[in-house]
């Protein structure tokens, strides 16, 4: 058989509201909400199912079965709305499979998904994953205008249905060929099947050369409704999804307070990365530099508080670095042209030059208003912080024209172990929790959704049989 395991059918409507496609994407958002929980719980799922296939051979039924039923509903939305048009027949809000929906999903059985599989799924899906991207992403042209195949196909269609009530039937069978392509890529990925998808943009409202109907699934049971009420299960992975993203946030922010305490040195100072400053006026400045609140941070911590800053010359000049507040150094640099550091690509500045003669300035270290200064080829600025609008210049020394220098600056911060530790652990924990109520509300799901085991055969001891009983003559 050449069938896929994984089949997508999209029966069109036989006639189409002209300007409906036009207001879907309000009609949809109560699914678009539902669908980015679901989705948060199908990669954590599928993670679990990755790690359940690695360890013990086996797919959970109902891990299984959650995934499946998230694509099937993802698939119902997409066939409405901008995926392909196709219907106007508004989406159920339900995993199961709706036979007189004109979107569907099946999975046919196939053989469990190899041990090794979780490690390469991946890996393998990559050239899919590549063309998909190709065909569904919006690319940036020169003028900004973001277009994609998937994107101008939609909207082709749909501005052919506003103007002539009709929706081009190869078009429709293209976009249905992108989506089913794309959905049993995403089968592969969660592995709902371990068959490898092929290269092929298979068109039309059913999948290419049908095999009748297996004779066992005329006779195969329905899924067995499970009793109980699904509202556990939902609020678990509700709960679950809305609880992962604090945990994520914390880990992370755990994570980096640890990385910025490990690059302190025993002075408590964080260096940033080296900043190329060049200039043929007679200084750069850093302008605008407010600071508040610094008390919170000073009062009860004594290794906190210290701003250092290490310029060395790039000619071998001796430079000049200072730091004072704004108005004093507008005041003193009113007429000069000088350029205001304005940002930073690939380590060298980027600056916005200030209007005024282009003159050198006279003994720069001379002037009484600096409140923390540094000077030679290799200078050293060390500034206690304070509240205030500040700004620092760099000069030569002489305050002669062309300044060039590496500069590095560094702030000081109070021990952050504790902290970093405590938040990470926290992110850790919460996160534990998030995966273990995401995954108890999508098996919890899932299982109302499972087809039923294998019929067994009768059960109790065998049946005895009864010797045959010999007439003489």
């Amino acid at each position: 058989m050449n069938r896929y395991p994984l089949r997508v059918e999209a029966h069109r409507d036989a006639t189409l509201s002209r300007w409906l496609w036009l207001v879907k994407w309000l009609l949809l958002v109560p699914h678009y909400i539902v669908l980015a929980v679901l989705w948060t719980g199908v990669v954590v799922v599928t993670l679990v199912a990755y790690l359940a296939v690695l360890f013990t051979g086996r797919y959970p039924a109902s891990l299984r079965a959650y995934n499946l039923g998230v694509l099937r509903w993802s698939w119902r939305v997409g066939y409405y709305g901008y995926q392909a048009l196709g219907t106007d027949t508004y989406p159920p809000f339900t995993f199961a499979d709706v036979p007189d929906h004109p979107a569907r999903v099946h999975l046919e059985p196939s053989e469990p998904p190899p041990r090794w599989l979780p490690l390469v799924a991946w890996l393998f899906a990559i050239p899919h994953l590549v063309i998909l991207g190709a065909l569904t992403a919006a690319g940036t042209r020169d003028d900004n205008t973001r277009i994609s195949v998937l994107g101008a196909a939609v909207l082709i269609a749909g501005l052919a249905l506003l103007f002539t009530g009709r929706y081009p039937q190869g078009l429709h069978d293209l976009l249905v060929g992108i989506a089913r392509w794309n959905l049993r890529v995403i089968g592969y990925l969660t592995l709902l099947t371990p068959r490898y998808p092929p290269f092929r943009l298979d068109q039309g409202e059913t999948e290419p050369d049908p095999q009748p109907d297996d004779p066992a699934d005329a006779v195969r049971p329905p899924a067995a409704a499970h009793q109980g009420s699904v509202a556990g299960p939902v609020v678990a992975l509700v709960a679950g999804v809305l609880l992962l993203f604090p945990a994520i946030g914390l880990g992370a922010g755990g994570g980096v307070l640890l990385g910025l305490d490990s690059a302190r040195d025993r002075a408590g100072y964080v260096d940033s990365p080296t900043l190329q400053l060049s200039t043929a006026t007679a200084a750069v400045t850093a302008e605008n530099l407010s600071i508040t609140d610094t008390g919170l941070w000073t009062r009860n911590l004594a290794d906190v508080g210290g701003l250092r800053v290490t310029v060395d010359s790039q000619s071998g000049k001796p430079l000049f670095i200072g730091i004072a507040p704004q108005r004093a150094v507008d005041a003193w640099l009113a007429g000069t042209a000088h350029d205001q550091l304005a940002g930073f690509t690939s380590g060298a500045g980027r600056y916005d030059r200030a209007s005024g003669a282009t003159r050198t300035l006279a003994d720069p270290a001379a002037q009484s208003f600096w409140l923390a200064t540094g000077r030679g080829s290799g200078a050293t600025l060390q500034w206690e912080v304070t509240d205030g609008d500040y700004a620092v210049v760099v000069a030569n020394l002489d305050g002669t024209l062309g300044v060039a220098a590496d500069v590095r600056g560094a702030v000081q911060i109070p021990d952050l172990t504790g902290l970093g530790a405590g938040l990470l652990a926290t992110g850790i924990v919460l996160g534990l929790l998030a995966i273990g109520l995401i995954v108890l509300g999508g098996a919890g799901i899932g299982r109302r959704h499972s087809p039923p085991p294998p019929a067994a055969g009768p059960t109790g001891p065998a049946p005895q049989q009864t010797p045959p009983v010999s007439v003489g003559s």
